[in-house]
């Protein structure tokens, strides 16, 4: 039985979203215009709107929160990995920065569910999301789609702001090498699961915005070829 434990992101989004709200804390500003959340004292860069860390607004009057979880997994759901995306690509087409966007899939999820049933499966899914979360950098956000309303499916989203396709890669390379190393205990039994990965990025000399769409794409064209593999979208 996996046990997969609270992430720190996710401890936050947790805690602002109870109806007793904690009390603000003034947000402080450094001499380069970047900020400190009022929430959770994560920093924040100028150009914000959310706090990637807890999802609450940088203007409450203006803003209302964003602490979305799926579920599932204990990290965000698509609603707020949507809204830091087009946050992210406003900044990057500002600064003219590179940004890159995972999408991941676990192998062979239908037969991991006939091997083990629905429960274990789920176990085996929140025991990914635990390892994924921990390899992702600081500045980076990691979601993940709801599975009943996908149908059965479960796809993580990684967003890797300042991120060129060759740093994307290497990020894809160190989530598929972890979850792959991995062995999961399911009852008494322990159980090697792989992911595949696609890989979409945008930059100065690629204007093409949809990211998720390229990235899942590219996923698609990893399962035509084989599992536990990683596709970089191409630019047509």
């Amino acid at each position: 039985m996996i046990t997969a434990l609270q992430m720190a992101k996710n401890d936050k989004a947790a805690r602002t979203s109870r109806p007793t709200k904690p009390a603000r804390p003034r947000g402080t500003v450094s001499a380069d215009g970047a900020s400190g959340c009022r929430y959770c004292r994560a920093s924040l860069r100028a150009t914000d709107n959310y706090c990637s860390h807890c999802g609450m607004p940088v203007d409450p009057v203006k803003d209302q929160p964003l602490f979305v979880v799926e579920g599932l997994s204990n990290l965000f759901n698509i609603v707020f990995f949507e809204s830091l995306l087009e946050q992210e690509l406003n900044r990057a087409g500002r600064y003219g920065h590179p940004i890159s966007v995972l999408v991941v899939e676990i192998d062979n999820l239908t037969a991991l569910e006939r091997a083990y049933g629905y429960d274990q499966t789920n176990q085996l899914i929140r025991g990914v999301a635990e390892i994924m979360s921990g390899a992702v950098r600081e500045p980076d956000t990691i979601a993940a789609t709801n599975r009943v309303t996908a149908l059965g499916m479960q796809r993580f989203m990684l967003l890797l702001p300042e991120t060129d396709e060759e740093g994307a890669f290497r990020a894809a390379e160190k989530v598929r090498s972890l979850v792959g190393s991995t062995r999961f205990a399911v009852d008494d039994e322990e159980s090697v699961l792989t992911i595949s990965v696609g890989v979409a990025s945008s930059g100065p000399a690629r204007e093409e915005a949809n990211l998720v769409g390229r990235a899942t794409q590219a996923l698609i064209m990893s399962h035509a070829l084989g599992d536990n593999r990683i596709q970089v979208a191409t630019d047509s």
